[in-house]
């Protein structure tokens, strides 16, 4: 493929076009791109990685695979958490699911029948990029799930219709660049929803702690809601902010951290703990106190 059949996938160095074959190789420098387990690796020269951070989600991909989504009140959250950013922006045309991790998302969507077009994942962790693999193969959509950095996107300018960022910008070494590549491929109109931690005095203590874990890197970050909107307000427009996760939050989210399915009924107990996050959401003042925040914002 190469920019002629209107593939975005561009060097991410010079943003030249790809010719594509075993790999990949940018018409512009001449970088080369390889493959690994079928999956292109498109990390340019030019980024900035922090390891250690790239080893944690490499070593939790299996505990995301096997306990985070796999237990079925665990499950029924996250897909709970989804339904929220698909009602931020409605899946259409061409969409880039930003820091995919091990691919829940896509599949999310093929179980939704969403309208997309075209569909590209993008991580920096292969561990978590060959689930996200196996499940876009499932999908049946043009695109592709590829290995790249956040901070340094391998797209063509104004690619993308929607752009899902989901717990992405907290594990960046620098989220405004994040957020600034992210505005860059959005085609104009497009819209970008993001979800991260809220930074509130219910939740700054055990994310302290949890950092403290080998599932967390040192740099993972805890935003308030001044510094999100600082980080995306200089390139794009924000159009809703909506808070997420109470109760349900600690409860159902993180069996890989401390699954609390072993106490409680939680598989019964999950619609209703839902419904509670639901309506918490809606009590002034209280509704500031989530653990997380989605702020949906549009390229002018």
């Amino acid at each position: 493929m190469n920019a002629a059949t209107n593939d975005p996938l561009r060097c991410p160095d010079c943003l030249g076009s790809l010719d594509r074959g075993a790999g990949a190789r940018c018409s512009r420098c001449g970088a080369r791109y390889g493959l690994s387990d079928g999956i292109l690796d498109l990390l340019g020269s030019k980024s900035a990685i922090n390891r250690s951070e790239l080893e944690t989600q490499d070593r939790v991909s299996d505990y995301y695979e096997n306990a985070r989504y796999k237990h079925a009140f665990s499950r029924a959250y996250h897909e709970h958490t989804l339904d929220i950013l698909l009602r931020a922006a409605e899946p259409r045309g061409s969409i880039l699911d930003d820091g995919c991790g091990n691919g829940i998302f896509i599949e999310h969507l093929r179980e939704r029948g969403a309208g997309v077009t075209r569909f590209f994942g993008i991580d920096l962790s292969f561990g978590m990029l060959r689930h996200a693999r196996r499940r876009h193969e499932d999908l049946d959509l043009p695109g592709a799930v590829v290995r790249a950095d956040a901070c340094r996107l391998p797209f063509a300018d104004s690619s993308f219709d929607v752009v899902y960022a989901r717990s992405l910008l907290h594990h960046l070494p620098d989220p405004s660049e994040g957020v600034r590549e992210i505005a860059r491929v959005l085609k104009p109109g497009g819209t970008m929803v993001a979800l991260d931690p809220n930074k509130t005095f219910v939740s700054e203590l055990p994310r302290a702690i949890s950092r403290k874990s080998e599932h967390f890197d040192d740099d993972h970050k805890n935003f308030a809601l001044g510094e999100l909107v600082g980080l995306i307000e200089p390139h794009l427009h924000i159009e809703r902010t909506e808070f997420v996760g109470y109760v349900a939050y600690p409860l159902l989210g993180f069996p890989d951290l401390m699954n609390f399915g072993r106490y409680l009924p939680l598989d019964s107990l999950a619609p209703s703990l839902m419904r509670l996050d639901d309506v918490l959401a809606r009590v002034p003042v209280v509704r500031r106190l989530a653990w997380g925040v989605v702020l949906s914002a549009t390229k002018q």
